[in-house]
């Protein structure tokens, strides 16, 4: 019979701990959507606009370069390799014969 009554203290004792812990969960959320909730409102829509302007036009380096500095180094890097690809000859193209290629049949 001891057994009964440590298992009806312990699933009381369990359940104890679980409203504690959703009671400390609650303040814990509660506290933190207050933070996010702050965080939301000291920001301006004119302010998120000048931040993505910055980050395509604004300043700029070798490390960390803005969006419009990055699509002219792609811009260049494919017409440089189009330039590339024009110079060589037409049967670096070619397919080659199934019976020169390294892999064996199945």
């Amino acid at each position: 019979m001891s057994n009964q009554g440590e298992g009806a203290y312990g699933a009381a004792q369990q359940e104890q701990n679980l409203e504690l812990r959703r009671a400390i969960n609650d303040a814990y959320a509660f506290v933190e959507g207050q933070k996010l909730v702050q965080s939301f409102s000291s920001i301006s829509f004119e302010e998120l606009l000048d931040q993505q302007i910055e980050r395509i036009e604004g300043a700029s380096s070798t490390r960390r370069p803005n969006e419009i500095d990055r699509i002219t180094r792609v811009e260049q890097d494919i017409i440089a390799a189009v330039e590339k690809i024009k110079k060589m000859p037409d049967d670096a193209f070619k397919k080659t014969p199934e019976e020169n290629g390294v892999n064996t049949p199945a």
